[in-house]
Order: C-alpha cells, then sequence, then structure tokens
C-alpha cells in the first residue's frame, strides 16, 4: 500500500499550499496530490474550488483571474495560491498525482510536462473528457478516472477512455470492484482516508491499492516499503 498525500497534506496545513506539499513530504508520503485550474491567461494554480472563498477569503473565479491578480492573494493564514510550477519544483523527487478540475487544463498542463520532461506524475480528473484529451497529449503519463458514487462508472471510464487507473470513494469499494479492477489491470487508489485504523482495515481487505489522506503521519505503518520520516 502506498500513501499520497491529500491536497499536499491537508490535516497539517492548509490545503494546495506550498506549506502543505512541505508538510507532507516531511510526513514521508509516496506521492503528493494536489488540484490545478486554469487561470484567465492560460496559467495553472493550485485550487480545488472554483473561487478562492473558502480558501482565502476572496471571492473571485479563478477562471476569471490572470496569473498576476491570483499571485497577490493571501489567505488570513498568509499562504498564497501556488503556481504549477511552484508545487513541481518544491516537491523535488517526490511522486505526483495532479488532480486537473473543470475543463481547459489538458493542453497548458500537456504543454508544462512535455518542456519540462516531467516524468514523475500521474494525472486524475473527474471530468472524463478533458482527462482523455490529456491522454492524447501525453500518452505516456498514467492517468486515473476519479469517481464519487460508482465504482463500476469508473471502472467502465477507465476501460473507454484507455487510463491506467481508477481513484474513488474509499465507501464505495468492495470485493468485486476490487476483483474486476486488477482482472483489468488497472491501478487502483481510493479516498480520502484519515483515521488509521480504517486504513488498517482496507489494507487489510485490498492490499493491493493506494490511499490518499489528509493526514499521512498516520498511516506510516501501512506502506509496502519503509521509508524514513523526517525529523
Amino acid at each position: 500500500m502506498k500513501i499520497i498525500g491529500h491536497r499536499g497534506a491537508a490535516g497539517l496545513a492548509p490545503e494546495n499550499s506550498l506549506e502543505a506539499i512541505r508538510a507532507g513530504i516531511k510526513a514521508g508520503v509516496d506521492a503528493i496530490e494536489f488540484d490545478i485550474r486554469c487561470t484567465a491567461d492560460g496559467e495553472l494554480v493550485l485550487s480545488h474550488d472554483s473561487t478562492t472563498l473558502r480558501t482565502h477569503g476572496v471571492d473571485r473565479r479563478v477562471k476569471d483571474m490572470h496569473s498576476h491578480e491570483v499571485s497577490k492573494i493571501r489567505s488570513p493564514e498568509g499562504t498564497t495560491v501556488p503556481t504549477l510550477d511552484q508545487a513541481v519544483r518544491l516537491s523535488g523527487k517526490t511522486p505526483l498525482f495532479i488532480e486537473g478540475k473543470s475543463d481547459a487544463w489538458a493542453e497548458p498542463l500537456s504543454a508544462y510536462i512535455n518542456k519540462h520532461t516531467l516524468k514523475r506524475c500521474s494525472v486524475i480528473s473527474f471530468n472524463h473528457a478533458e482527462l482523455s484529451k490529456f491522454k492524447r497529449l501525453c500518452p505516456t503519463i498514467k492517468t486515473y478516472v476519479l469517481e464519487h458514487r460508482n465504482p463500476f462508472d469508473a471502472i467502465n471510464a477507465a476501460r473507454t477512455y484507455n487510463f491506467d487507473g481508477i481513484d474513488f470513494n474509499f465507501w464505495t469499494l468492495n470485493p468485486l470492484t476490487y476483483w474486476l479492477a486488477r482482472r483489468h489491470k488497472f491501478d487502483i487508489a481510493v479516498f480520502t482516508i484519515n483515521k488509521s485504523w480504517i486504513a488498517a482495515f482496507v489494507h487489510f481487505l485490498y492490499p493491493d491499492i493506494s490511499i490518499t489522506t489528509n493526514n499521512p503521519e498516520r498511516m506510516q505503518h501501512l506502506r509496502t516499503s519503509k521509508k524514513r520520516v523526517n525529523p
């Protein structure tokens, strides 16, 4: 089992911030996950929501702002809205799970990945059409379909679009979908598990999956291969 830090490590620092990425790496994650959206001028920045109201107290839509406007935003805690490039550089050699939110991200993301020869990433999304577009532009990068409610829909979408894996709510995982996913040789990830006892139970039932968590510091005992946690 591998541990993926959710939105960096949202249980340790503000989500999708540089501070959360640092915290996730310090906690010994196998990979960092974060969300990206496209600004009005085509820059990719880290944001889960369509607006920056919940996270930074500024009620503006990301897609309506230019990158220089986004760069000036500060949360009450002082965190910024990082660019994709800032997040990639900070993460060093740590593998990445990049979630594309909404649409219009496939082309700029593929352009960035190709320009920087970024191989240590996988791309995930609920937007199957945009994810398929990205897959055509970057066929060597692993792609995972996201699904909230029905894991069978995730498997069908992965088969239809030739994605590499499925990533769905852990509550919907069951022995049949696990078996079907393994039969079709899909990578399997689940979100979002924050209690260590739930993670241990899921690991016992389905050992060959990755879990996404806000609290990677609680999950070290579940790792497939031990990795030293920085003091």
